[in-house]
């Protein structure tokens, strides 16, 4: 018999695959509203217009945050810092490398971070913020307002919405760019550090200071997000069914060697609760190997499903939104199960 904890556990670990889809029917939903019931003739179904709808608003947000960057405003909202003297950024944060270009007789950044107010699951972008003032603008022009204690936008006009804070990178062009592991272009890859290659200029720049790279005879890879137990952000990175705890790396990362991952990404298929987890490096390679197939497979989950966090091995799991943006919008290959994993545990 399943018992009460296990059981509420596997509710927990389908609940945020469960609410990803209730999100998506209703992103449908209101497209079905709006266009009167139907979709166009020209998509084969809902979710292929649901996407296209997604993808137009991704590229005409990047286009608003270029002209922004371009835009000579009194609600400037980050600037690019110079080369190695800098404070390091996280994800998606700190100065970085200068680029060309000319801003009121300032130099513009190669890549840099900014604050974008979102809503829906980032299906809306309303603009970037202001964190000194709660203003939200947009193509250079003050759109809104955001209040980070209710997490409310209201726009210009009055109305008002439920809201949060993404944190991204842009290039000079106001691309939003993703993190990405530089590997030896191996099977499987090794891991040397991470950056983002910008879009305006086609370099590479480390993610910490946001200093250029040369990464030639180098590979960069997708690196996917992960929520954390509690389903936290973390600042780790996914690549190839391993799981790397810092991704914040600098532009000296490719000499200092490879790097070792952290834990290691599973696909649990247990029925009606399977799941993408992030567990830790070696989690269960103290199982007796002699043990039946059953047996070994039971003491897996008794380390899964261990009640106390500090003995835990489970670290995370797949951040299922960031996965979809990354495959359905910025067009990475899709994984088996939608899982970037290393190995797949299934009951015997």
């Amino acid at each position: 018999m399943t018992s009460p904890k296990r059981s509420k556990l596997w509710r927990q670990l389908g609940q945020s695959m469960a609410e990803y889809t209730v999100v998506m029917a209703a992103l449908v939903g209101g497209l079905l509203v709006a266009n009167r019931g139907a979709c166009p003739d020209q998509y084969e179904d809902c979710i292929e217009y649901l996407l296209t709808v997604m993808h137009d608003n991704y590229d005409g947000y990047s286009a608003s945050i270029a002209a922004v960057h371009e835009y000579a405003t009194d609600y400037e909202v980050s600037e690019g810092g110079g080369g190695g003297d800098d404070d390091g950024g996280g994800d998606d944060s700190g100065g970085g490398s200068t680029g060309g270009g000319d801003n009121g007789g300032e130099p513009t950044a190669a890549i840099s971070q900014t604050t974008i107010v979102s809503s829906n699951g980032g299906f809306n972008n309303h603009g970037e913020l202001d964190p000194s003032t709660g203003l939200v603008t947009n193509n250079g022009e003050v759109v809104g307002t955001y209040d980070d204690d209710t997490g409310t936008y209201e726009a210009a006009d009055g109305s008002t919405t439920d809201a949060y804070l993404q944190d991204v990178v842009v290039d000079a062009d106001g691309n939003v760019l993703q993190r990405e592991a530089i590997t030896d272009c191996g099977d499987p890859p090794q891991v040397y550090g991470f950056g983002y290659e910008s879009k305006a200029d086609g370099k590479f720049y480390d993610s910490l200071q946001f200093n250029e790279m040369d990464v030639d005879g180098y590979c960069t890879e997708a690196a996917y997000k992960m929520v954390d137990r509690d389903g936290g952000s973390d600042d780790g990175r996914i690549i190839d069914g391993h799981y790397y705890a810092f991704s914040t790396t600098p532009d000296t990362s490719i000499d200092t060697g490879v790097m070792e991952p952290d834990g290691e990404v599973v696909y649990f298929d247990l029925g009606g609760a399977s799941f993408c987890a992030v567990m830790a490096a070696g989690w269960d390679s103290g199982i007796d190997e002699d043990l039946s197939d059953d047996e070994f497979y039971a003491a897996q989950m008794e380390l899964l499903f261990e009640p106390n966090q500090d003995e835990s091995t489970w670290i995370g799991s797949l951040d299922n939104e960031h996965y979809t943006e990354q495959v359905y919008i910025n067009g990475e290959p899709s994984s088996p199960n939608d899982c970037p994993s290393n190995r797949v545990i299934s009951e015997p």
